[in-house]
């Protein structure tokens, strides 16, 4: 199957004063777009079986449904990230320590 503009998340650290200078992480960002797909999938028929209003004895107001509408929303966002060409997302540097994340 092919993937048609697979982004990858970059995320680079570098510690100057150690002795390993640069570590690249890359994530291909569709794995995670799948993957919260199917936990999408499960929440919507874990819905069917869990009460949508919270338990008034629970101290925890974190709902089935406000965490269906959670995951929406960070798909949402994950889409818009890969909606456009290559950037970086985060380039920050402070004293001797630098991360930097980039969307590829």
């Amino acid at each position: 199957m092919w993937i048609k503009g697979c982004h990858l998340l970059w995320i680079k650290l570098r510690i100057e004063s150690r002795r390993f200078i640069g570590i690249p992480f890359p994530i291909p960002l569709f794995i995670f777009q799948e993957l919260l797909d199917c936990f999408l999938d499960l929440l919507t028929a874990a819905c069917f079986f869990i009460p949508k209003a919270p338990d008034p004895s629970s101290s925890s107001r974190i709902t089935i449904s406000s965490v269906k509408v959670l995951i929406t929303m960070i798909m949402k966002m994950l889409d818009s990230l890969t909606g456009d060409g290559p950037y970086d997302l985060v380039d920050v540097t402070i004293d001797k320590v630098k991360v930097l994340i980039k969307i590829r």
